[in-house]
């Protein structure tokens, strides 16, 4: 039962990786296993927060369609792809940035009927369409990112749990820029739904140019919020819905996200 609420609520997660909170979970991936998941989602805003609460009105829809795949490589190693097609507008949509992760769990112990985990992860993002990267409707900077990440989840037999991850975002082209995110995540996983809740914070270590773009500009930091629900199909599907807003930053637009999926599971069939 414990195995079948942590797939769950890991399978769960998977959807809500699309331009936020980043694709590491807190719950491993059994040795053989693949978890694949494709998305959809629409973003909208009309207020551009800039630097010493200034504010700037625009007119931006983003459309994108993302798939995340996280496979079982051993016991406690896992590997993650991400691959983002997005549109703004009516401009011609295109692929953005892909994304590969190494996931390790590097803890795991049980107290009572809890568990403790801690994991590490590194990973870097790099374009692979000829996206437009000027002006208020760019798909994003065609930026070559390293990223790593600490991850800590309490997590309770009755089906709730805690989340906290924290790390680095460093950019190493165009131009080079830092980003400290935090994470900060709680839950309930039951036989018939899943349900969580998540704030996010990203704060830019150095201004930057301030280049502008659809989502965010070069230096941007942000506070965002949201929430997730899941209905499981059958044991090895189920379809999600979510929801995020931006709650405030700097270079970033003041958002509203609705996002939907479809998760699946291949490997043991167990």
């Amino acid at each position: 039962m414990r195995r079948c609420l942590l797939l769950l609520c890991f399978l769960t997660f998977l959807c809500t990786c699309a331009r936020a909170q980043g694709p590491v979970s807190g719950f491993p991936t059994p040795k053989g296993e693949t978890a694949i998941a494709i998305s959809y989602s629409k973003e909208n805003y009309d207020n551009y927060f800039l630097p010493d609460n200034g504010e700037e009105n625009r007119e931006i829809e983003t459309i994108s369609y993302s798939l995340f795949v996280e496979t079982g490589v051993s016991d406690n190693m896992s590997l993650i792809a991400t691959l983002p097609w997005m549109q703004i507008n009516e401009d011609e949509g295109s692929l953005q940035d892909a994304s590969l992760w190494l996931k390790y769990m590097n803890l795991e112990k049980r107290s009572g009927r809890s568990a403790n985990r801690v994991f590490t992860s590194v990973g870097l993002s790099l374009p692979v369409g000829n996206y437009e990267t000027m002006g208020n409707t760019a798909l994003g900077q065609r930026a070559t990112v390293f990223q790593g990440r600490l991850v800590y989840q309490f997590q309770h037999d009755d089906g709730w749990f805690l989340h906290g991850q924290t790390g680095i975002d460093f950019q190493i082209s165009p131009e080079a820029q830092s980003s400290w995110p935090l994470l900060l995540r709680t839950g309930y996983g039951g036989k018939f739904f899943y349900t969580e809740a998540w704030i996010e914070f990203v704060t830019a270590l150095e201004s930057g140019s301030g280049v502008q773009g659809a989502a965010a500009g070069t230096g941007s930091s942000w506070r965002r919020l949201g929430g997730t629900f899941y209905v499981p199909v059958t044991r090895w599907a189920g379809l999600n819905l979510g929801a995020a807003w931006v709650l405030g930053g700097e270079f970033i637009g003041e958002s509203s996200r609705l996002n939907l999926g479809f998760v699946f599971k291949l490997g043991t069939g167990k």
